[in-house]
């Protein structure tokens, strides 16, 4: 449903502008990728053996938080699923982002100080002992657990990947810190199951142990894969903002400080959609 919907508003744009592409031509693969990530991680056979090996549920975790949600971001929604309804809906759903309580929630929530802290509180919590076995099975608590864990990781990226356009406001610079808070708390978890001595949570003992894994062998690969691959993907972001910075001249800087000078307003050129005249 979420693909059919903003293929046709993607589609519906571009007949609005007479085959002029409004986003770039690889956001929808983005976000086609996001969506297959999801897939892959929930529903193939990641899915199904994620309820007998630790390891592969700590798989289908990363590939919803630090594969599937920037890449959805990365497809720049808001615009195609906005334009795949007709006009009154448009309109109603328009003002849902006009100044109100609405968004005055979505402007708290996606500050990145508040975002960060949200992500790394509910990546830590849902690997309490308690709280992780209480999310096994095909439950509701392991939806609400997925449910979390991905839109938290939207929360988290939304000020880095900046999917809206318009002022950024997390700075290239701040944003190199900006994903230090959750390496960090990601290694440490990671750490703590690789070097624990006894299996740590409950729903791992009781499940059949198949392919000749044990239970803290099971546990210490889990923690291997947060730490280490689960730390790296995030070099991948700080090298992009790290490019970024190096092509801020100091000319453009100026250009930027006279603007704001002057009254106007400071627009990231890389991120910014150009929103649709008219209709």
């Amino acid at each position: 449903v979420s693909a059919a919907i903003y293929l046709a508003g993607w589609h519906r744009l571009g007949q609005r502008h007479s085959g002029h592409l409004v986003l770039p031509s690889w956001r929808p693969w983005c976000f086609m990728g996001g969506l297959t990530t999801v897939w892959a991680a929930l529903l193939s056979p990641i899915g199904v053996y994620s309820e007998l090996f630790f390891f592969m549920h700590m798989i289908q975790h990363l590939m919803l938080v630090l594969v599937a949600a920037p890449l959805m971001l990365l497809g720049a929604p808001l615009l195609p699923v906005l334009w795949a309804f007709p006009r009154e809906a448009r309109v109603e759903l328009g003002r849902l982002f006009a100044p109100g309580p609405v968004q005055l929630v979505f402007g708290a929530l996606t500050q990145p100080l508040v975002a960060v802290t949200v992500y790394c509180a509910t990546l830590a919590i849902w690997h309490v002992p308690p709280f992780y076995d209480a999310a096994q099975g095909r439950t509701a608590v392991h939806d609400l657990e997925h449910a979390l864990f991905l839109g938290t990781a939207l929360l988290f990226w939304w000020p880095a990947i900046h999917p809206a356009g318009g002022r950024r406001r997390l700075s290239y610079s701040a944003g190199i810190l900006y994903f230090l808070p959750p390496m960090l708390v990601g290694s440490l978890i990671g750490a703590l199951l690789t070097f624990a001595e006894r299996p740590l949570y409950a729903t791992y003992q009781l499940v059949p142990r198949v392919w000749g894994i044990s239970v803290v062998q099971d546990q210490q690969l889990a923690g291997l894969i947060m730490w280490v691959p689960g730390g790296l993907i995030f070099i991948v972001p700080v090298f992009v903002f790290l490019a970024l910075l190096s092509r801020e001249s100091p000319k453009g800087e100026g250009a930027a400080g006279e603007c704001l000078a002057k009254g106007g307003e400071s627009i990231d050129s890389g991120s910014h959609m150009q929103i649709p005249k008219g209709r």
